[in-house]
């Protein structure tokens, strides 16, 4: 006996057909979404939304389709808008999506164009998210760019502040070095002569010579000290040198101490601020060491390292630190509070501590505000 195998084959052959036609569809609902994807990834969000509207338009066969969102900077709202209404008074809404970042989507089309099945408008509001959650990435990006803008603006504000603050102590400090030059230096040294002078008269048989010459080697004293006190208080290198050079100064005229100096040339290009803040620090870690540490041995560094960071480091080989909790030590305490003080408005630090074969180490660093230049 013979069967029609037609009827049997075609119902068969017509699923597959209709699989293969939905398979399809569902590719390229996936490739739309990937594309769309790509675009946002690849462009700023106004240039990449405004190619993703022009596509889903394409897509849901909309004549006219609009995105509106607030805007990324400014008050104003923002809207990017694709083709226009053929037909106004017909025309009707095909896809509207609203988020929750305030951004919505609108496709404007012929209600009696292609039908929107359900998987159509899932992979509209699989795009709607896309561009939503392109907005808010943008969105975020903006709003941090906003605040390193603030951050870097208050940091120079901090650092202008920070030197004007130095640059008033200095100034301060000048003002100081001259009325003790043109005041108690100048009656200091014209009392020191006028004793040598007097001394000088009388002669030795004098019962008053030898309290005359003390005197008059106490005047000296008291000279060469304010002259150091003026020196110490604006050393005329550190305006016309810089920090390496007046350091260096400061070290050749100690006496008594094995100095070893490693100042590196390239910190006479440091930031004045910096340079200013180091030199008073160096200086008070020596006055330590030279009044209190009875050392034999005296170190000083000064360098920056590959991370633009200004360092110092003041090292002995004297009692330690541990004698500053002494009570007649109260001194080189409060120095140390002054030195932590001044790199403080550097943002920078300092270490002090004992050194492993005895004496004490002094390590600073600061970052530079700015890359050195030349002045």
């Amino acid at each position: 006996m013979e069967h029609d195998t037609s009827t049997t084959h075609s119902p068969g052959v017509a699923e597959l057909r209709a699989l293969y036609r939905a398979a399809e569809a569902r590719a390229a609902r996936l490739r739309f979404i990937i594309e769309v994807q790509n675009l946002l990834n690849a462009a700023a969000f106004e240039t990449a939304a405004q190619e993703v509207l022009s596509r889903l338009a394409d897509f849901a066969g909309a004549s006219y389709a609009r995105l509106g969102f607030p805007p990324l900077q400014g008050t104003a709202p923002k809207q990017l808008t694709v083709g226009k209404s053929t037909n106004p008074g017909h025309d009707g809404i095909l896809f509207a999506s609203q988020t929750g970042s305030n951004l919505r989507l609108m496709l404007i089309g012929s209600p009696g164009g292609r039908a929107m099945d359900p998987d159509d408008r899932q992979t509209l509001e699989v795009v709607a998210g896309q561009l939503a959650d392109a907005y808010n990435l943008n969105r975020q990006a903006a709003e941090n760019q906003a605040l390193l803008g603030d951050l870097k603006r208050q940091r120079s504000e901090l650092a202008a502040l920070v030197a004007q603050l130095i640059q008033a102590q200095e100034q301060e400090r000048q003002r100081v070095a001259l009325d003790l030059h043109d005041g108690s230096a100048q009656l200091a040294a014209g009392l020191s002569y006028r004793l040598q002078d007097l001394a000088a008269r009388i002669g030795e048989a004098h019962v008053l010579k030898p309290e005359i010459d003390q005197l008059a080697a106490l005047a000296r004293h008291s000279v060469a000290d304010l002259r150091a006190a003026i020196a110490d208080l604006r050393p005329p290198e550190l305006d016309d040198l810089g920090v390496a050079a007046a350091l260096r100064t400061r070290l050749d005229a100690i006496d008594g101490l094995e100095v070893i100096a490693d100042l590196d040339a390239a910190s006479d290009r440091w930031p004045a601020s910096t340079g200013i803040i180091f030199y008073r620090v160096a200086q008070e870690a020596v006055t330590n060491v030279i009044k209190h540490a009875e050392a034999s041995r005296l170190v000083v560094r000064l360098f920056e390292d590959g991370k633009g960071e200004a360092h110092l480091e003041v090292i002995d080989d004297g009692k330690g630190i541990g004698e500053l909790h002494h009570p007649q030590m109260r001194g080189g305490q409060l120095g140390i509070v002054g030195m932590r003080e001044r790199l403080a408005l550097l943002g920078g630090r300092i270490e002090i501590e004992a050194g492993s074969s005895g004496g004490t180490h002094v390590r600073a660093a600061a970052p530079l505000a700015q890359e050195t230049t030349s002045e």
